[in-house]
């Protein structure tokens, strides 16, 4: 027989289980449920973390670009010879036809040409910018002059020997040594020409100089400084095309020269103060090689007259990547190897004007 006790206490016992159950139940619901909403709210946050990331301008990524793109105009010295455009190529459209490899310049006018106080970097505004624009300082009516421009650069890079690239250039008896020198360790290369990109006129008083760029089916887009001349021809600088030098920059610092070499070079403000050899009250420079990666200090009396020039494109340039065409030596045995002095300044930027050299 079934014990009546027994029987009598089931039915209790069994809603006490239920419920104890039905709690259990209930807590891992609300449990589950609580977790699954933190993962919601964490998996939306990475989302919206990577969202609000993804959408943040990166000022040193702006800069770099900017840097990168100014990097490409044209950097002036003042010496008798256009100078190089900075490594970067500064596009822009031309009228007439586009090619899909034609870039736009950052500018549709570039700031004018400072001879007196010069200023600047490539990179931040460059001293050796010139203003873009047709005046009675620059080349009038440059797109109907598109053909023999084109003719001139054509020529130059079509030529395969030193003779005849002389015919296309800028100041063709003082730069002739100049080839004849660099050719002799750089191969005479010649591309397939595509086409002559966008032309521009550049303002610098008494002369009349552009920009211009070449395209080519096998290379990358080359800038150029272009200049007409009082026959109406055009001619280019080939100096600043090739970023000359008197001697190799690695050459320059392994054998520490007492004497002043040429250099075509990027000048910033230190971000530290260096340590080096200069005398008490010089200004001290950042300076590279726009093909090297060595960087060395380079100092120079700011006091001096003769280095208001360079004091003006620094400060033109912001002080940062500014394109410069120096003399460098170094200051004897006392010399670190990474200090250098200034012995001069040619021209703005990389381009030599008549009438400025040291």
């Amino acid at each position: 027989m079934t014990n009546p006790s027994i029987a009598d206490n089931d039915p209790p016992r069994r809603s006490r289980a239920r419920r104890r159950e039905s709690m259990i139940n209930a807590t891992a619901t609300v449990l589950g449920c609580m977790a699954l909403v933190v993962m919601i709210a964490t998996v939306v946050r990475v989302v919206m973390v990577k969202l609000w990331e993804s959408a943040k301008v990166n000022p040193e990524y702006v800069q770099s670009v900017y840097d990168s793109d100014m990097e490409r105009h044209w950097s002036g010295s003042t010496n008798q010879q256009a100078a190089l455009l900075a490594e970067n190529e500064a596009q822009a459209p031309k009228s007439g036809t586009k090619t899909d490899t034609d870039v736009v310049p950052p500018h549709s006018t570039a700031p004018a040409m400072n001879t007196a106080p010069p200023a600047a970097s490539p990179e931040k505004r460059p001293a050796s910018l010139l203003t873009l624009g047709a005046s009675s300082s620059s080349i009038q009516d440059i797109e109907s002059k598109r053909q023999k421009i084109e003719a001139a650069i054509r020529g130059f890079f079509e030529a395969d020997a030193v003779g005849t690239k002389l015919s296309f250039v800028r100041d063709p008896q003082r730069v002739r040594p100049l080839m004849e020198n660099f050719y002799r360790s750089h191969p005479l290369e010649r591309h397939e020409w595509k086409s002559l990109g966008w032309i521009l006129p550049v303002e610098e008083p008494g002369y009349r100089l552009g920009y211009a760029q070449a395209v080519f089916g096998d290379a990358e887009p080359v800038s150029l400084i272009i200049e007409e001349l009082a026959d109406g021809s055009f001619r280019m600088d080939w100096e600043s095309s090739v970023r000359y030098g008197e001697i190799s920059w690695g050459e320059f610092i392994q054998t520490q020269p007492a004497s002043p070499k040429l250099f075509r070079v990027i000048a910033s403000k230190p971000r530290h103060t260096p340590a080096t050899e200069a005398p008490h009250g010089s200004e001290i420079l950042e300076i590279k090689h726009p093909e090297e990666d060595d960087v060395i200090y380079a100092y120079f009396d700011r006091q001096d007259p003769k280095f208001h020039p360079l004091l003006q494109q620094l400060q033109t340039g912001n002080w940062k990547d500014v394109p410069l065409t120096l003399r460098l030596c170094y200051p004897g045995p006392a010399g670190s190897g990474k200090s250098v002095r200034i012995a001069d300044v040619e021209g703005k930027g990389w381009l030599i004007l008549q009438g400025t050299r040291s």
